[in-house]
């Protein structure tokens, strides 16, 4: 296909974040959404994270001359059942909600839960592509950890409120204050996606 731009179909600086480091080193001209680049407007209203990634990426690759990579995940909390939902996690606590106003919604939700209960996991998907037509989705999820009780003492990391309620007891630490060895010992989802997501596009850049 020989294509060089890549679009970082996100609003999310933190998600941006991440698939930057998905793409970095493949000689890829790397743009995020600006200006020039409407934000589509999108229901999530796909069935699984695979689905709404490529819903995401196809949408953003209709205003984009080059590739789109988009993704979605969530933290998923079997124990809850039907009163949570991974896919809705930047709207279950309503329009407009800030990061920490959707963490206090979910700890209050969770505040009846005990021990091997509040076991959760997180479930990430991406996809690529181009001029308004999917390329390639890839899932993977990590974990298990456990859901914090209250609020990390640390404060939430911007646009990964859900993942910094996520702890693992072994290492002390919540995911999104693990090293990078510590990743690799939780099977991290991004680190599982980034060489099949790269192995991809240089098929498709070359």
């Amino acid at each position: 296909m020989g294509q060089r731009r890549v679009l970082l179909a996100s609003t999310n600086p933190a998600k941006r974040a991440k698939l930057r480091w998905l793409v970095a080193g493949l000689g890829l001209e790397v743009e995020g959404p600006d200006a020039s680049i409407a934000g589509p407007a999108l229901d999530e209203a796909g069935r699984s994270h695979r689905e709404n990634a490529a819903l995401k990426a196809v949408a953003w690759s209709r205003a984009y001359p080059g590739l789109t990579i988009a993704s979605d995940g969530g933290l998923v909390i079997p124990a809850l059942l039907g009163r949570w939902n991974s896919l809705r996690t930047s709207r279950f606590a309503g329009p407009g909600a800030s990061d920490v106003q959707r963490a206090d919604a979910l700890l209050r939700l969770a505040q009846s839960l005990s021990g091997d209960e509040r076991t959760a996991h997180w479930e990430e998907a991406v996809a690529v592509a181009s001029q308004g037509l999917l390329l390639k989705t890839f899932s993977s999820r990590s974990g298990p950890g456990l859901l914090l009780a209250a609020p990390p003492s640390g404060g939430l990391v911007p646009g990964f409120w859900a993942a910094s309620l996520w702890h693992f007891p072994s290492l002390g630490k919540t995911y999104v204050r693990l090293t990078a060895r510590e990743l690799r010992q939780i099977g991290d989802h991004w680190s599982k996606l980034r060489p099949r997501v790269r192995r991809y596009l240089r098929r498709v850049i070359d």
